[in-house]
């Protein structure tokens, strides 16, 4: 193990309150994730819980998140209770890889995330938008977390696996089978991150698990064989991940399922919160959501959006960056110290799991009045913007610093896309009095939304 020398004034960091014998903070974290980590801060900028009996560090400042993710990330490797727990399906994918892979993955995988590739995505995109929402109609109800989920399948699988939906048809028997093993492993991945002495239960969870984890890993094999015989490139992701650089490097097919694994389970749970998220804060909003149809009719017309259209949204681009905020769908990363180190005034031991949630610092009050508010006028005018609050740590749903999430500016384009069109056709009201909660699980995501449909004139 690693030894340094640190100064001597170094304090150990505060442990939050309620810790139960044997669980610790686990109960609070599973039962009100959210309002748990609200409220760490006000203990200090980093403070100790426990998940069980092991200590984890968690940081509640931008400056202590600077120093992990930033200025001196060679200190903080991917490890601690999630990335460890969650490893066993998504092997070293990108997102959870060793620092000591990281460069080499990134590098193979970079080309497939260009400027240059993400018109064609967003073609693609456009299509699935299409085949979900050709069938809505007036005073339908939408269970809006479903469908989206749906709609985020379609399109990562699309522009990931092109062949899945070009083999299979897109028949709703494999759209349904897709989405409930995803389900499934975002559900158990969470239960795994905070209690990971529950894997080795025999409990039907846990079978249905494996099960789900089996069945994506056959699909993406098989897919990934059936393009190394084919040998031509579809243009889709799978395409990119599968050719050589510029020097014969290229990923093995481990690498290739890993690197799938990591950005399917990612891109759809991501893009399907925060399309939920979204739409529910608007339907809550008439004169935002008024304002956000005008701006998508004028730049689009009847049509889709394409890629072409998103510089000219800025109206929908804020309060995409508000959903971002205030429902950060990866809520929870994790780090571990590979030396014994120091945040702040806090002496951190060698091997410490650390925990970073966004979660946590885009509800400071400090840095974000009234935290629990939508208020996408925090980044219209002249004042903050979503590159100004990230380089000050101040925003931070993908991460930041080398290992910032690969995939932001694709997610984004697709969160975008979806909105413009569905908004600038489609008015979404709440449909029933049921109060929306939160799920806590490895992606935030709203329980009970149902929202009825009623078709938009066209200004």
């Amino acid at each position: 193990m690693a030894t340094t020398s640190l100064p001597a004034s170094l304090v150990p960091a505060p442990r939050a309150p309620g810790a139960l014998p044997g669980v610790g903070h686990l109960r609070q974290l599973l039962v009100d994730p959210t309002r748990f980590l609200a409220r760490l801060p006000s203990y200090g900028d980093l403070v100790e819980i426990r998940l069980g009996p092991r200590p984890t560090y968690v940081v509640c400042s931008p400056e202590l998140v600077s120093e992990i993710l930033v200025r001196r990330h060679r200190d903080f490797d991917k490890g601690g209770p999630f990335f460890d727990n969650i490893s066993e399906f998504f092997g070293d994918g990108l997102a959870t890889c060793p620092n000591a892979k990281h460069t080499r993955l990134r590098r193979l995988t970079q080309p497939a995330f260009h400027p240059s590739k993400l018109p064609g995505y967003a073609e693609l995109a456009g299509r699935e938008i299409t085949a979900v929402t050709q069938e809505w109609r007036e005073g339908q109800v939408l269970d809006v977390r479903r469908l989206m989920q749906e709609l985020a399948m379609r399109i990562t699988v699309s522009t990931m696996l092109a062949s899945w939906f070009a083999d299979t048809g897109a028949d709703a028997d494999t759209i349904g089978r897709t989405l409930g093993d995803v389900d499934v492993l975002v559900s158990g991945a969470f239960l795994r991150m905070v209690a990971p002495g529950i894997a080795r239960l025999p409990l039907p969870n846990n079978r249905r698990y494996v099960q789900a984890r089996e069945s994506l890993y056959a699909h993406i094999d098989a897919t990934v064989a059936s393009y190394r015989r084919a040998g031509t490139d579809q243009g889709d992701l799978l395409s990119m991940f599968l050719a050589e650089d510029g020097d014969g490097n290229a990923l093995s097919d481990t690498e290739v399922r890993e690197q799938v694994m990591t950005m399917f389970i990612a891109g759809i749970s991501t893009t399907a919160a925060m399309l939920a998220w979204t739409l529910y804060y608007l339907s809550l909003d008439d004169d935002l959501d008024a304002a956000v149809a005008a701006e998508a009719q004028q730049v689009c017309g009847d049509g889709l959006a394409r890629h072409e259209h998103l510089p000219q949204l800025p109206t929908l681009m804020a309060v995409v960056t508000e959903a971002f905020r205030i429902r950060p769908s990866a809520w929870l990363f994790s780090r571990t110290t590979v030396t014994d180190t120091s945040l702040g005034t806090y002496r951190v031991p060698d091997g410490a799991d650390i925990l970073i949630s966004p979660y946590i610092i885009h509800h400071r009050p400090d840095l974000f009045p009234e935290p629990d508010r939508f208020d996408p006028g925090r980044w219209t005018g002249d004042g903050r913007t979503w590159a100004k609050a990230e380089r000050a740590m101040e925003l931070v749903p993908f991460g930041t610093g080398i290992r910032k999430c690969i995939g932001h500016d694709f997610t984004v384009m697709n969160v975008m896309l979806s909105l413009a069109s569905i908004l600038a056709g489609w008015k979404l009201t709440p449909a029933t009095s049921r109060s929306v909660t939160l799920i806590g699980r490895s992606i935030i995501e709203p329980r009970n939304l149902d929202l009825r449909l009623h078709r938009r004139q066209v200004s």
